[in-house]
């Protein structure tokens, strides 16, 4: 076909097909119950989405409909397209069966069932979230994180803004506005998103200042800077929470960045991003830094994210030098960073755990880690023992171990033996990918990896309370598999 003749057909088609009036559409039996429901002007809008739509995919075959018909066919299409959309919106549960306890991408640490209390309580009617109870009068928001951070790692002072990110740039902001902002070469780190260190200190009002380099940076590399620079406003020192540099390494150590600090009157900051109130280790894990030890070596601000390896939600937590933490609550980008009464409300369930003696065991990120493989292996043979009667199962699965990390930028390279499902299909046409496609469109959603063409459902990060879905979700799947062509 040539392409005027290509061209003329398209345009045939184009004119063949005649959208009926929008009122006629919405006078149509299908939309009756949705008009009722929902604003008009919400069903009016998917009406035209349809209409859109059908232009876009139709065929021949639409031109034989009247424009009765089409307005039927278009009014079933916006009520459905109606529904998805009720069906997809907000956040809903998801299973995470991917093996990350941290998942950034799942909502990092999963929050007990006593902190959704604790936020209801907050949230639910008025509250002293900046009221003074026994002096009647304006009061401080973070006057209880304060006094928690405070009994549990003896920090002079605290506040709560948004997330990490923010804490870098409020601290950067208050503290070496137009000055710089002593890095080493080996810290520069990117938090996600793309985000980076540079850009943050940038956006911040401070000026980056590399030192060292990215494999050895010594003190005496600072001591330099500092020896013949009179602009430095701080020091910044970032943890390697998502990366490791292993090989011919050395970099300045917190102690002696502390010392370097009072030496040049200097604020030394700690950007320690997990923020772990506990020693990993009883885990089976590395041993991390925990935000208790690195204020008794006397840094000046500690920052820590409140989603990490605290337990709680997205925030970001700065302790610390009491005279220096009320200048970051004085610099006019803190109301704009600061947290709510949500998040105050949430950080402070998480935190009120650690005044308890192993409370710590109370949050699920730490409850899910406890978990020893054979207590995985048992849940794992249970699951099996359920679908052993199912009739023609369209995938083989067996209890598989497997190796579950913290995720979330935490603990690079540390794993956590595991134990779970492996599925893997019967059919040559439906690979492994598919399957974990189906599994995804159930619901709850169950989210599992996909390797050596095999679906692994990693049970660390199964709640035990989720065994009966993820069992409901692998017969749906075998029902999708069954009828797929």
């Amino acid at each position: 076909m040539s392409k005027p003749e290509s061209q003329a057909n398209k345009l045939s088609q184009e004119k063949t097909f005649r959208p009926p009036q929008i009122d006629l559409i919405l006078r149509q039996k299908a939309l009756a119950e949705p008009l009722q429901s929902f604003r008009r002007s919400v069903v009016k809008e998917l009406v035209k989405e349809s209409i859109k739509a059908l232009a876009q995919s139709h065929s021949g075959a639409l031109a034989e409909l009247s424009q009765e018909e089409l307005a039927i066919k278009l009014a079933e299409d916006s009520a459905e397209k109606l529904k998805e959309t009720m069906d997809s919106l907000g956040i809903r549960e998801v299973i995470n069966a991917t093996g990350v306890l941290l998942s950034t991408n799942l909502g990092r640490a999963p929050l007990p069932e006593f902190a959704a209390h604790n936020l209801y309580r907050a949230v639910r009617r008025y509250s002293n979230l900046e009221f003074d109870l026994e002096e009647g009068e304006r009061g401080e928001r973070t006057k209880g994180i304060t006094r928690l951070i405070k009994l549990i790692t003896g920090a002079e002072a605290a506040i709560v803004v948004n997330n990490n990110a923010s804490a870098v740039m409020l601290a950067v902001r208050a503290l070496a506005l137009d000055k710089e902002v002593l890095v080493s070469r080996g810290e520069l780190i990117e938090i996600g998103g793309s985000f980076r260190l540079p850009d943050v200190i940038e956006a911040s009002g401070g000026q980056l200042k590399e030192v060292g380099a990215t494999n050895k940076t010594r003190i005496q590399d600072f001591e330099r800077v500092l020896q013949k620079d009179n602009n430095v406003g701080m020091l910044l020192k970032c943890h390697q929470s998502n990366f490791q540099i292993i090989g011919f390494t050395e970099e300045a150590s917190l102690t002696e960045m502390i010392s370097l600090g009072k030496k040049h009157d200097k604020p030394v900051v700690y950007d320690l991003g997990g923020g772990s109130f506990v020693d990993l280790s009883t885990f089976g894990l590395k041993k991390e830094p925990t935000v208790e030890e690195t204020l008794e070596a006397g840094v000046d601000l500690v920052l820590f994210s409140g989603d990490k390896l605290l337990g709680g939600p997205q925030a970001g937590i700065i302790a610390g030098k009491a005279r220096l933490v009320e200048k970051l609550r004085k610099c006019p980008i803190y109301r704009a960073l600061r947290a709510d009464k949500v998040v105050i409300s949430l950080v402070e369930a998480a935190l009120s755990q650690y005044l308890l003696n192993k409370g710590f065991e109370n949050l699920p990120v730490f409850q899910m880690a406890g978990q020893t493989v054979e207590e995985l292996r048992k849940r794992a043979a249970n699951i099996l023992a359920e679908l052993a009667s199912v009739d023609n199962l369209q995938y083989q699965i067996e209890v598989g171990d497997s190796l579950s990390t913290m995720g979330g930028g935490s603990l690079p390279g540390e794993n956590l033996a595991s134990a779970g499902l492996k599925l893997k299909s019967k059919r040559k046409d439906l690979p492994a990918k598919e399957m974990a496609t189906i599994l995804r469109k159930q619901s709850p959603a169950v989210i599992g990896t996909v390797s050596k063409e095999a679906v692994n459902i990693d049970l660390r990060t199964v709640f035990a309370d989720q065994d009966k879905a993820v069992i409901e979700a692998l017969k749906a799947l075998n029902l999708n598999m069954c009828y797929f062509v």
